[in-house]
């Protein structure tokens, strides 16, 4: 019997820090670290977001902190920023960034490395942390976000397309956004769910969260941070014209929204039938979503957004319930249980349908595709692709299994 495979050093270059809302980032990273190292980066901050930390008083952490025995984070020292109008700059703070990162691992004896980037940025990285594979995971499709400054918007295609030069591997969230990479070899990796979490949303009987005890049903709810994609108005509006449903949102709010946004964040909490709950860790939203009757995936398509694949997708299938999505690339894949509409009346016609034709048939049906798309079913499909690239046969054994043994 040969020697198992040593585990992996994850050197995942994110955008945002572990502590942030959980995306895609935290939920791959964290079940990684079940069998193998995870070493957490989040990106160097631009000038003026210190700025404005300092100025509202906000703690600035830097510091490597272990979260568990083998997942740490190693945020970026607050001295040294990004620079957009000074690329040379730019260039020294992610040197920096790089030798730092080397020396918590090297003083933590983490080898047989894999830098697993996650946003375009960490391109510069590339070839200095001692990888043996690199990674590129595509969640959207960054040139279009719209709230990139002057410099970014810029720099961020070159960027991409040196990252996809130089990536061993390129998984993409779907199709779609695979087809507009310009790689042929692409793995597709869609967001996954926490089943066993979700699921309880179904399978327990508990009186509503305190926040909920007084919110009439019908409830329709979106449940998901309030970000740039979001399309209150929508919402807002099927408030105005349906006074017998509740229409609740569930989320934090990353920062300032941006004007035209605040207004209709503004206008949909006048509603009298709409309602607002702050954001909630992971693990409690179950107990929030087991007393909605319909989903709302309340985004807009244009941009990064029609090729982009909602967290709620499979979260919502996993609790049971029924759905309605925007014309997205993805959702329109699972049509035959999640409604699509265009237009308001769209929107509103779909909903109906659901709370007058939903069944326990059909909450199965749900449970049992959200299942099939855990995130440890994209975990080990991650793993098995880079064991194929560098060689490495587990003999069968589960690549989110606990191992030890030698780098090979």
């Amino acid at each position: 019997m040969g020697t198992p495979p040593s585990p992996y050093t994850f050197v995942s270059l994110a955008y945002e820090p572990w502590s942030d809302v959980w995306l895609n980032r935290q939920h791959i990273m964290s079940r990684l670290a079940r069998a193998h190292r995870v070493l957490y980066c989040s990106r160097i901050p631009w000038w003026r977001e210190l700025v404005w930390k300092l100025r509202l008083h906000e703690p600035i952490e830097w510091r490597s902190r272990r979260i568990t025995p083998t997942l740490r984070e190693l945020r970026p020292v607050p001295w040294l920023p990004r620079v957009p109008e000074r690329p040379g700059l730019n260039r020294f703070a992610h040197s920096l960034q790089a030798a730092r990162i080397r020396s918590v691992l090297r003083l933590a004896g983490w080898d047989n490395r894999i830098l697993y980037a996650w946003y375009p940025e960490m391109a510069e990285l590339v070839g200095h942390l001692g990888e043996r594979l690199v990674c590129f995971h595509c969640y959207d499709y960054y040139p279009q976000y719209p709230w990139l400054i002057e410099h970014e918007r810029r720099e961020m295609p070159g960027q991409m397309q040196r990252l996809l030069e130089r990536a061993d591997l390129v998984f993409a969230a779907g199709e779609a956004m695979a087809a507009q990479l310009g790689r042929r070899d692409v793995h597709v990796v869609p967001n996954g769910v926490d089943y066993e979490l979700f699921a309880t949303a179904h399978d327990r009987d508990e009186p509503p969260p305190p926040e909920m005890a007084d919110i009439p049903h019908p409830i329709v709810a979106h449940i998901g941070r309030l970000q740039a994609g979001l399309d209150l108005g929508l919402l807002a509006e099927i408030a105005r014209r349906r006074r017998d449903w509740s229409v609740m949102l569930l989320g934090p709010v990353p920062g300032r929204l941006p004007p035209e946004q605040q207004v209709a964040f503004d206008e949909l909490r006048a509603q009298p039938n709409a309602y607002y709950i702050d954001g909630k860790p992971v693990a409690e939203l179950p107990r929030y979503l087991r007393h909605v009757e319909v989903g709302l995936m309340a985004y807009k398509t244009t941009g990064w957004l029609k090729t982009a694949v909602p967290l709620k997708l499979f979260e919502y299938m996993a609790a049971g319930k029924p759905s309605v999505s925007p014309p997205l690339d993805e959702c329109v894949r699972y049509s035959d249980i999640v409604a699509i509409a265009a237009t308001v009346d769209e929107w509103i016609a779909a909903i109906e349908h659901w709370l007058a034709n939903d069944s326990e048939e059909l909450a199965q049906k749900r449970m049992a595709i959200a299942k099939a798309n855990s995130w440890d079913a994209r975990c080990r499909q991650i793993v098995r692709l880079i064991d194929e690239k560098l060689g490495v046969d587990r003999a069968g054994a589960d690549p989110l299994s606990k191992h030890e043994g030698k780098v090979r």
